[in-house]
């Protein structure tokens, strides 16, 4: 890398006023969402717990003895009657304050709404259960818990519970804030070509220098994003160890301690970065307007948004990989049906893109200076 072209390239995207609103939006945001989710009492799961054994009294309410006499309403009504059961213990525990109690009438009353599946609550009209899935992510957080005898927080306002929530957010958000920050990567070369004239460079040192770069304008705020939520939220409402529990997939879904899901969230950041700077390089280079970037780069981001039908004959594309928390709970490898679709599948297809995108750029560069 060209130390005084890095230095020159470095400098002016500090400067850049676009960068600083987009480092300072990043971390008010990380920081200060604490207050919407206090307010609108997020993650609430005490509340979540009772408005479903509301649904689920409701529903026993449906079966009389007519539709008892089939086997698959039966079932259902028995299930009923067990998950009420389980959460009279839930509520036990949260009386009397028995953690271990608690969680394991968590983890019976979950193995027993997914039992319920098996029929799909045949004959419970309008039961309100939370997707299979969901079932699967809440149960590998309450055994993490129950077998490390870590207390359950059932709200996402405390520091660990907080950070959990602002890292979902982000992991979904944070392709965007990078696409933001480089769309105009190599405008300003292509525009204020003689800001940088007198010093000489080759194509790996555009694009080594422009990824450090935005390493940096990325890492740097987000680190302090999650050391400052997780101190604002603790200040507030209380510190939570940061050995509480986050869904993570690989070849099935489990639970890791929130300190090892930042570092992992941390690194699959640094290869976010190293495509969407090889993307808006070549497209700088091919279509020399920034808006037609952003915007190519958000049609490319929305693909992952596809019906996980469509998206099953897609995944050689980079676009079911952008979104962070998709990848790591899970969500991409369930939807498309495709169970080695984890992070490290995601991290292989990102680098193969970017290399890719790295050569088209190249090649670009070298045939315009050809025609020059």
């Amino acid at each position: 890398m060209n130390r005084y072209y890095f230095k020159a390239n470095f400098k002016i995207a500090i400067k850049s006023k676009k960068n600083f609103l987009l480092v300072c939006l990043l971390i008010i945001s990380m920081t200060f969402f604490l207050f919407i989710v206090e307010t609108q009492k997020i993650g609430d799961g005490y509340r979540q717990w009772r408005d479903y054994y509301e649904s689920v009294q409701v529903n026993e309410d449906y079966f009389d003895s007519s539709s008892l006499r089939k086997k698959d309403y039966k079932q259902t009504y028995a299930n009923l009657c067990k998950q009420s059961a389980y959460i009279a213990v839930l509520q036990n525990g949260e009386e009397f304050s028995e953690p271990q109690t608690y969680l394991k009438g968590s983890e019976n009353l979950i193995e027993t709404m997914l039992d319920g599946y098996k029929n799909n609550y045949k004959g419970a009209k309008t039961l309100n259960v939370p997707p299979k899935y969901e079932l699967y992510q809440k149960l590998a957080t309450y055994k993490y818990l129950y077998q490390h005898h870590v207390p359950v927080v059932m709200n996402s306002k405390a520091s660990s519970t907080y950070l959990v929530y602002i890292l979902s957010m982000l992991g979904s958000l944070i392709f965007l804030y990078i696409l933001f920050i480089s769309n105009d990567v190599w405008i300003l070369k292509l525009r204020h070509s003689s800001l940088l004239k007198n010093i000489p460079y080759r194509n790996k040192d555009e694009i080594s220098g422009k990824t450090t770069i935005n390493i940096v304008l990325t890492i740097i705020p987000v680190l302090i994003g999650i050391i400052a939520a997780y101190i604002f939220a603790g200040v507030r409402n209380g510190f939570v160890t940061l050995n509480y529990p986050n869904v993570f997939y690989f070849n099935k879904i489990f639970a890791i301690p929130l300190w090892a899901y930042c570092l992992l969230f941390l690194v699959y950041v640094v290869l976010l970065v190293l495509f969407t700077t090889s993307l808006t390089l070549f497209l700088n280079q091919l279509t020399k307007n920034v808006y037609l970037t952003t915007l190519i780069g958000m049609l490319v981001y929305a693909i992952s948004y596809l019906p996980g039908t469509i998206s099953k004959y897609l995944f050689w594309l980079p676009s079911s990989y952008l979104n962070i928390t998709n990848v790591f709970n899970g969500t991409v490898a369930n939807t498309t049906e495709l169970n080695f679709l984890n992070c490290c599948t995601g991290a292989l297809i990102l680098m193969i893109w970017s290399l890719i995108f790295m050569s088209c750029f190249s090649y670009l560069v070298n045939k315009g200076r050809r025609v020059r």
